[in-house]
């Protein structure tokens, strides 16, 4: 994964499927050696994937709900069902959300996390 300011680019990789059980598919990105994400969270992020240009929700974390601990950079794409593993994206971060935090269930997780797009939404819509 490479960056300049606000604009990531990395690849797709195939991660846990974790984001597609609880109904929030997501594009897992591989980061290249001795790169620093972003500060753990959850964004609000402009996609560019091939010649399409989305938006979606970034996280960037370990997962604390299901007790992972590796580093995580995952990007839920609205209105997107393909699959792109294997593909190079970019992605401009457009405004942080939230902290990342743990919570007591992951169905307390799948809540937030419908919050969060509704708040991102709506911020889009602005």
């Amino acid at each position: 994964m490479t960056h300049t300011d606000n604009i990531y680019s990395g690849t797709i990789i195939k991660g846990l499927q974790n984001g597609r059980k609880f109904g929030f598919p997501t594009a897992n990105i591989e980061l290249a050696e001795g790169l620093l994400p972003p500060e753990t969270g959850i964004y609000a992020v402009k996609v560019w994937l091939e010649k399409q240009s989305l938006f979606g929700m970034l996280y960037v974390g370990t997962r604390p709900t299901l007790q992972l601990d590796k580093l995580s950079i995952e990007i839920h794409l609205f209105n997107f069902q393909e699959d792109i593993y294997g593909q190079q994206l970019q992605f401009e971060i457009l405004k942080k959300i939230r902290e990342e935090k743990t919570f007591d269930s992951p169905q307390q997780l799948i809540d937030q996390l419908r919050l969060d797009k509704q708040h991102i939404i709506r911020l889009l819509n602005e």
